[in-house]
């Protein structure tokens, strides 16, 4: 999983006085007094910050990316606060005056890792929490654009494309001459190259119009907390990612863990359908393949020196093209 993946790139490591430094402006009146470090995630550095005389917690995030990156963010969240759980900005800055990267303070969402519940929960909380994703999931692609793409200034698609036969092959067939090719070996290219042209037309006959798509949909952007008899989504965090794509992207990264008809599975997509989506009867091979991309993209750009990453995404590649779709 990717918690135990090597980051690419070593993050800063901030203390309370330097987080001071940077956010002073913005909170003329207020001092940090103490600050840690969370989440697992793999480019931006996230801490839990209190103010003085504030006893509710912050956010403070501190992007890899550029002001670009974390003005998509701002928009994104402007765009669905209303209809989505997400933690709201309080104050974000990408002047980059302080320090060389865009920074935001964010609310406090309370909740446990989505991947947490999915490793340690009961039957029952599995089930909760994914039915509870896969609705949170179709409300997020109820947001729907003109063209595919990634976004630009006012989240305006900057050069329309989308993901046909001939894209995908092409895609896969650039990362297969390369690091992510010399990582897999010779044998596992050909098998990998053979799925992919066979099952490609598949993307060329889905003419399903372009959603939002979070992009890095999975248990480690999931805030879940328990009320009632289950468990229910309180946040879906980093967009950075974000862009117009395939629903079946979403829905691939989600399940890239999850063995077929795992009790996670069954519940997702049932919340998901519930929540009024048809998905098309191909649903589980489009996500294979719209993650395909994603798997090979990343071993390609792995290194040497993040052998959890390589070894992890080897496994999930040769596990998808071993799928068995019925």
């Amino acid at each position: 999983m990717k918690d135990n993946w090597e980051r690419l790139n070593s993050p800063p490591s901030l203390n309370s006085a330097q987080i001071n430094d940077i956010i002073e402006e913005a909170f003329p009146n207020k001092r940090v007094i103490y600050s840690e470090r969370i989440g697992v995630g793999l480019s931006n550095s996230n801490y839990k910050i209190y103010f003085n005389n504030t006893p509710q917690p912050f956010v403070f995030r501190l992007y890899r990316g550029t002001k670009e990156v974390a003005s998509k963010e701002l928009e994104i969240a402007h765009l669905i606060s209303r209809h989505i759980p997400i933690a709201n900005f309080i104050v974000s800055d990408t002047s980059c005056s302080k320090v060389d990267h865009p920074w935001s303070i964010l609310e406090w969402k309370d909740g446990q890792l989505l991947w947490n519940v999915i490793r340690q929960g009961t039957r029952e909380d599995i089930a909760s929490s994914a039915e509870s994703t896969g609705k949170v999931l179709a409300d997020i692609h109820r947001f729907t654009f003109n063209n595919s793409g990634f976004f630009g200034k006012s989240l305006k698609i900057k050069e329309p494309f989308r993901m046909d036969g001939d894209r995908f092959l092409s895609v896969i067939d650039e990362c297969l001459h390369n690091n992510c090719g010399l990582y897999l070996g010779e044998t596992y290219t050909r098998k990998v190259w053979s799925f992919c042209q066979t099952y490609s037309s598949l993307l060329t006959e889905n003419q399903e119009s372009p959603v939002l798509v979070h992009s890095d949909y999975n248990g480690l952007n999931l805030l879940v907390q328990q009320k009632g008899n289950g468990y229910s989504v309180s946040a879906v965090l980093d967009w950075e990612d974000a862009f117009s794509w395939n629903r079946y992207a979403d829905i691939g990264n989600m399940l890239r863990y999850e063995e077929a008809a795992s009790i996670f599975e069954t519940h997702f997509i049932r919340g998901y359908q519930e929540n009024g989506v048809t998905l098309n009867d191909n649903w589980k091979l489009l996500s294979k393949l719209e993650d395909l991309v994603a798997l090979c993209d990343m071993l390609n750009h792995s290194t040497p020196n993040t052998p959890n990453r390589v070894n992890d995404l080897k496994n999930l590649i040769l596990n998808t093209i071993q799928c068995q779709f019925k």
